[in-house]
């Protein structure tokens, strides 16, 4: 038997009734829910905000990642528009105008020639200097990224430089700043297609050859004698056994032999970021000057991986 016009609408209304009952029910707690379902629709609500919270993180993961490379790629493409190579007899290269238009703590450029390290280099002169652009990017907006930087000690003028130029820079998941560095560890060939640094002041710009590098521990408490090699420390090397004790350090430790020769008087550049073997570590990259006269051309041929490196004390660190 058909039903008639108002028993179809009292049909339709129940329906909807019970359908907007229905919402939400497996999330929201209720009436008469029981012990179980209260719990179940808890540890339910628990899920759903764990999760949004994982997208919200991602996604600004996401949106600061795009914005670090889009920064960095269009500073590229302003900078080398503009480079000038060599010495500018003391005058602020029209490179390094452009940048410290934009940013005036500018004090360089780092390249390493086939990766993503080409970027420029900030230092800022006071005593937070090595906090200050940890999560700044080169316009001053908050990224995590950071920026690469100098060491707040480090004399980088057009007439006077540290022996040791120390830059810092994050190590990124996404291979921006530092990122690409971890590529050097423990890998001959990536040696031999990177062998060489560039890095420019708003002066001049330099070459420099890698020489060594290392993972290193940075507490006290992750080596068994308590003893940390402070590289960042060894800024002056006018000393002459100071300079014996920041080579012989440095080569005891190192993951690979070049057959880069280094003399006392030489002029060094390091590069330190976040390595992932334990928390917190360091990878570093050390770097000499192109000498006056000498070529940056590097023969990569007599380089080796060191098997007698002094690696870090596993056993104390892992406990």
């Amino acid at each position: 038997m058909a039903l008639s016009r108002d028993a179809k609408k009292a049909y339709k209304k129940a329906m909807n009734t019970k359908k907007k009952k229905r919402r939400g029910s497996w999330l929201f707690i209720k009436k008469g829910d029981s012990a179980k379902e209260v719990l179940s629709k808890l540890f339910t609500q628990l899920a759903v905000v764990v999760l949004i919270g994982c997208v919200a993180i991602m996604g600004n993961e996401l949106r600061l990642s795009v914005s670090a490379k889009l920064l960095n790629s269009s500073l590229k493409d302003l900078y080398y528009t503009y480079i000038s190579k060599g010495d500018n007899n003391g005058e602020i290269m029209e490179s390094a105008k452009e940048l410290l238009e934009i940013n005036p703590d500018t004090v360089g450029w780092v390249h390493i020639e086939g990766t993503n390290i080409s970027l420029p280099v900030v230092q800022r002169k006071t005593k937070d200097g090595n906090d200050y652009y940890l999560k700044r990017a080169f316009d001053g907006s908050s990224n995590k990224a950071g920026t690469v930087f100098l060491d707040y000690r480090n004399k980088f003028g057009a007439k006077e430089r540290s022996d040791n130029l120390v830059l810092y820079g994050h190590n990124q998941k996404d291979r921006t700043m530092f990122g690409d560095l971890a590529d050097y560890k423990k890998d001959l060939e990536f040696y031999k297609n990177h062998p060489v640094i560039e890095f420019s002041s708003n002066y001049k710009s330099d070459t420099y050859k890698i020489f060594a590098y290392y993972v290193t521990p940075v507490l006290e408490s992750q080596t068994r004698d308590g003893y940390i090699f402070d590289y960042h420390n060894y800024l002056n090397l006018s000393d002459r056994s100071r300079y014996d004790e920041f080579i012989d350090s440095i080569m005891q430790r190192s993951q690979i032999i070049t057959g880069v020769d280094v003399s006392y008087g030489d002029e060094f550049l390091t590069l330190s970021t976040c390595s992932n073997e334990f928390e917190p570590s360091r990878f570093v990259v050390f770097a000499r000057k192109v000498r006056d006269g000498e070529t940056p051309e590097t023969d990569v041929s007599p380089a080796y991986l060191n098997d007698s490196a002094k690696e870090p004390d596993w056993d104390v660190i892992y406990n």
